[in-house]
């Protein structure tokens, strides 16, 4: 999976925290808005194609069915159920589980970028003490500084192998792109 789509999931799932601030707050349309977080995860999972967006999809019908009035299985409620109560609380619960699972889904291929981009961050460090990388990197033009760089740096002995390595761990299209975002600011 590319950085981008990482990225994306990644943003979606931070949305999470003002969800949850709605709850504390008692929101009316906290129910409402997990069912439309849900929603829009489901179609970003698809998007990327990973079949946790399924998973997310029957978690939305059990929120659903909650708002029906459904108590969901396994949900034990104190006090009067309310159709409030019990819609709280299954998209409490809903939400806490697709993030999860989405969480569970991408960490794998969160942690490659990571490693990713602490690879990269070294190799600039040393590129730039080789004088690999100019003062000015967008002087001739940003790609075509970027890619002379990742050229420099692939043929380089010493900087070659981890060039290899970067570019086997993300991709080739992931590499340049950590490479961007690591090169100094002039």
């Amino acid at each position: 999976m590319h950085i981008v789509n990482i990225e994306e999931i990644q943003g979606m799932l931070l949305r999470v925290p003002e969800l949850i601030d709605r709850l504390e707050s008692r929101d009316p349309d906290f129910t409402v808005l997990v069912k439309e977080w849900l929603a829009d995860a489901e179609q970003v999972l698809i998007n990327n194609r990973l079949a946790v967006a399924a998973d997310v999809a029957v978690l939305r019908g059990v929120l659903i069915s909650a708002e029906r009035g459904v108590l969901p299985e396994g949900m034990v409620l104190t006090g009067r159920k309310t159709a409030r109560k019990i819609g709280s609380a299954a998209a409490a619960d809903a939400l806490r589980r697709a993030s999860e699972l989405i969480t569970d889904a991408i960490r794998g291929d969160a942690a490659q970028i990571a490693e990713g981009e602490k690879l990269t961050r070294q190799l600039v460090a040393l590129a730039e003490r080789k004088g690999i990388i100019p003062d000015d990197p967008d002087a001739r033009g940003h790609n075509e500084t970027l890619n002379t760089i990742w050229r420099a740096m692939s043929e380089d002995p010493e900087l070659g192998p981890a060039t290899t390595h970067l570019a086997g761990l993300v991709g080739a299209y992931d590499a340049l792109v950590l490479l961007d975002r690591m090169l100094p600011v002039p």
